[in-house]
C-alpha cells in the first residue's frame, strides 16, 4: 500500500490530520487543472472543494483499483464537466491573466502562452482532457485512461491527434 492509499484509508476512518496532507499533496495541481477547464479561478477552487468534500464523504469507498491520484482526478474531472454542464459553456474566453494562472511554467511570454491555450480550447472534449491531465496535472497514460475509461491506446491516439491538430493552428499563427 502506498502512502496516499494509507491516507485515504485513514481519512474513510475520519482523520482529519490525513485528509489535510492528502489536501495538501494535491490542490495545486487539482486546482490547476480545473481552472484549465473552466476559466475562472473562483470556479476552480469551487471544484477543488467539491473534489475534496467527495473524496472525505467517499474514502471509505475507495476499492483500490486504480492509484489515489487517478482517483482523485476521476472525481476533479466529473466536477469540471459538471460545472462546464452547469455554466453551458463550450469555449470560455481566455485572457492573457487567466493563462498565466493555468499554465504558469509552460513560457514567460503571455501571448504565446495564451495562444497555445486557445489552440487546445479548439481541441474535442475529450482531446483537451487528455493533454490538460498528461500535462498540467502530470497524469501517465494509464491512469488517464482509467479516468476517461477508454484503453490506453484511446488516449495515445488522442494525445497524438491534439498535438497534430495544435502543432497544426500554432504553426499558421505563426508561434
Amino acid at each position: 500500500m502506498d502512502n496516499d492509499h494509507v491516507l485515504l484509508v485513514a481519512i474513510g476512518q475520519g482523520c482529519t490530520e490525513s485528509y489535510c496532507e492528502l489536501y495538501t499533496r494535491y490542490k495545486d495541481r487539482i486546482h490547476r487543472y480545473a481552472h484549465s477547464r473552466v476559466q475562472d479561478y473562483d470556479s476552480a477552487g469551487d471544484i477543488l472543494q467539491e473534489t475534496f468534500l467527495t473524496v472525505w464523504k467517499t474514502a471509505k469507498s475507495f476499492a483500490g483499483k486504480s492509484t489515489v491520484s487517478t482517483w482523485l482526478f476521476g472525481i476533479a474531472v466529473n466536477k469540471a464537466r459538471e460545472q462546464r454542464r452547469q455554466q453551458r459553456q463550450d469555449v470560455l474566453p481566455l485572457t492573457a491573466a487567466s493563462a498565466a494562472l493555468v499554465a504558469p511554467d509552460f513560457t514567460t511570454d503571455s501571448d504565446t502562452r495564451l495562444t497555445v491555450l486557445e489552440a487546445m480550447q479548439s481541441l474535442p472534449e475529450e482531446q483537451q482532457e487528455v493533454v490538460l491531465l498528461a500535462y498540467y496535472a502530470g497524469l501517465p497514460y494509464v491512469d488517464i485512461a482509467a479516468i476517461q475509461s477508454v484503453p490506453v491506446g484511446t488516449v495515445k491516439s488522442r494525445m497524438s491527434l491534439a498535438k497534430k491538430t495544435m502543432l497544426s493552428k500554432l504553426q499558421r499563427s505563426d508561434v
